[in-house]
């Protein structure tokens, strides 16, 4: 199968889903020593306090280098969140994953990613569903979120928010 580079060669003498747990604590340690160092000297620490401890874990077999990858993506994924609030969400449902998949093996975690799509799909914000334009499906509302203009060359509002006036231009003045 193409996809077998994924799986881990060696499992190592920590259940997987045991080492998972330890790297998502090691990656919380790490973060809360960024958060208590002055700003100058966190990010360095932060970086070099990962490859060492990382590095460490897989020499003494805590961890396998495979963990330790998936863990750096998924660090680099929450760092990279635009909005902190979002990404501890997007935290707390890989936690929640992680939990799921590791008490109820693929079944647990098919079963955490369809109530986590259900959620999705149910929650709106400000009476739009969440996932709009996909659910309900607005083709050309999904081609102006891919492809944006600028706003000020946007000419209406978008339809999903029912404005009153979806046209976004000021009315002209009689000369």
């Amino acid at each position: 199968s193409s996809l077998r580079f994924i799986g881990p060669r060696e499992l190592g003498r920590v259940p997987l889903f045991l080492q998972f747990i330890f790297a998502e604590i090691g990656l919380d340690l790490v973060r809360m020593a960024a958060i208590h160092t002055p700003n100058s000297l966190a990010t360095a620490l932060g970086i070099i306090a990962a490859f060492m401890i990382g590095d460490f874990a897989t020499k003494v077999g805590l961890l396998i280098p495979e963990v330790v990858v998936y863990m750096a993506i998924a660090a680099v994924g929450t760092f990279a969140t635009p909005s902190y609030e979002f990404g501890m969400a997007v935290r707390l449902a890989r936690l929640l994953l992680l939990l799921l998949g590791g008490f109820g093996g693929v079944i647990g975690l098919v079963v955490g990613m369809f109530l986590l799509l259900v959620r999705l799909m149910t929650t709106k914000s400000f009476n739009v569903p969440y996932l709009w334009p996909l659910l309900p499906f607005d083709g050309a509302a999904l081609l102006d979120i891919l492809l944006r203009q600028p706003v000020p060359m946007k000419r209406f509002r978008p339809r999903a928010l029912q404005p009153q006036d979806p046209d976004r231009r000021p009315p002209q003045k009689p000369v």
